[in-house]
């Protein structure tokens, strides 16, 4: 049993790239479905956001782990080798256990710190939850990854200010631009990115936000919050026509804009330069738009430069943040540690609970008539606190004792007690198999 990460991110491989690995919607659904049905891995978890797509694993080996990790990705998204060979990384036990905690307390982001990867964990984990392809392993490894983040936001300064990337696009829009007085701006999808995008923008002295979004209802109301006005997406082409920049993160797997649908806006514009930053992941905009006259088009990673100046200004919070995300990494090791004592604990708490009962039931078989039901109740209730004080102690000392010295008492235990221990592959097996055909409720 062992954990594993195959991915790929800004630091890796560009956006082009990273828009053919993405996943979400169904997508992710089957794509979770399709990894975990591979024998080799027996639980896991797609991290997917507009700056890496990373699949998180237990597998039964390294090799096969490997082997099944790699073919998944080729196969689901229709991979090239040498795309794979080019972009990929592989990363395994501690390993990839530390890059997940890394990555949850914002210290992999492209712009060090931001917010919201920490809810892109969390919906991984919820994912991985709903799909039932995550186990205890993992799902123990996400809940301590979470915990992390949290402390290095809540006890660091990491995430002061605006930092996101939906800040960092507004932040090279205003550079570009020379600053936003009188200019208006067009936020394209009231998803996450645009709705952190258009919170920003009542402060500047901007001349007028439109906001268009497929549904005009979620239009109308972040155009409502933020002081602007909701178009309707079919007829954003008069908005396009007014602005000085837009900023497009609709969600869509496909381009909403294209050079077709621009062609009218330019000649319209009268040779007016209109700036368009498109943060989506696949990308909204098409990149030959970038080309068309008085179009300037940044992706997503010509951000780079913005967060190279936020990652100056907050690398000594980092470190602090590292000593965070490494106490929790030393928890989930221990975690991970007990956890493979599962069979022995839960061997010897059976082997106490039995006696209780055998000795209650002759107990009760003599006396039972002796005893009202309330006193009955009351020495069931003694003689089970008594049990459970007799394994606090044993039980609380082998989780505390170090791999070596748990192996070398778990079989003192098994031979004391005469411990029927199922094996922990085996144990940890029928139980992902219990977990998986297990009715939804």
């Amino acid at each position: 049993m062992h954990v594993m990460m195959l991915g790929l991110s800004h630091a890796s491989a560009p956006v082009e790239v990273r828009e053919r690995v993405a996943f979400s919607g169904q997508a992710l659904a089957m794509g979770l479905s399709m990894m975990v049905s591979r024998p080799a891995i027996l639980e896991g978890a797609i991290l997917s956001t507009c700056n890496r797509t990373e699949l998180y694993a237990v597998v039964s080996s390294p090799e096969e782990g490997r082997s099944a990790l790699r073919a998944f990705i080729l196969e689901e998204r229709d991979l090239p080798a040498e795309i794979f060979d080019q972009f990929f990384y592989f990363l395994e036990g501690d390993a990839a256990i530390r890059h997940l905690f890394r990555v949850s307390g914002g210290l992999e982001s492209q712009i060090l710190g931001e917010g919201q990867i920490l809810s892109q964990v969390k919906d991984a984990h919820a994912a991985g939850q709903l799909h039932r392809t995550m186990g205890a392993v993992l799902d123990s490894l996400f809940r301590f990854a979470v915990t992390a983040g949290k402390r290095g936001r809540a006890e660091t300064e990491i995430s002061r200010g605006a930092v996101s990337v939906s800040s960092a696009a507004i932040e090279l829009a205003k550079d570009t631009l020379g600053g936003f007085d009188g200019k208006a701006i067009l936020i394209l999808g009231t998803g996450k990115m645009g709705e952190l995008a258009a919170k920003q923008l009542p402060s500047y002295n901007l001349s007028k936000i439109y906001v268009a979004n497929r549904t005009l209802e979620s239009a109308e109301r972040l155009a409502e919050r933020v002081g602007g006005e909701a178009v309707p997406f079919h007829a954003m082409q008069d908005a396009l026509e007014r602005v000085d920049m837009v900023v497009c993160s609709t969600g869509a797997p496909h381009y909403v804009l294209t050079p077709s649908e621009m062609e009218h806006v330019i000649a319209s514009r009268n040779g007016k330069p209109l700036l368009m930053v498109d943060v989506s992941v696949p990308r909204n905009i098409d990149p030959a738009v970038g080309a068309m006259p008085g179009i300037t088009l940044f992706d997503v990673d010509d951000l780079q430069w913005v967060a190279n100046k936020n990652r100056t200004e907050r690398q000594a919070v980092a470190q602090e943040v590292e000593a965070i995300l490494d106490s929790e990494f030393k928890g989930y090791k221990t975690w991970l540690k007990n956890f493979r004592m599962t069979p022995t604990i839960s061997s010897f708490r059976n082997k106490a609970q039995d006696l209780r009962e055998q000795e209650l039931n002759r107990f009760w078989d003599r006396n039972a008539p002796a005893f009202t039901p309330e006193q009955r109740q009351l020495i069931d209730s003694m003689t089970q606190a008594l049990v459970n004080k007799f394994l606090h102690q044993p039980l609380t000392s082998l989780k505390g004792m170090n791999t070596l010295q748990q192996h070398h008492h778990a079989s003192a235990l098994q031979t004391l007690f005469d411990l029927k221990v199922e094996d922990f592959q085996e144990h940890y097996l029928r139980r992902q198999g219990e977990r998986r055909t297990m009715p939804l409720v």
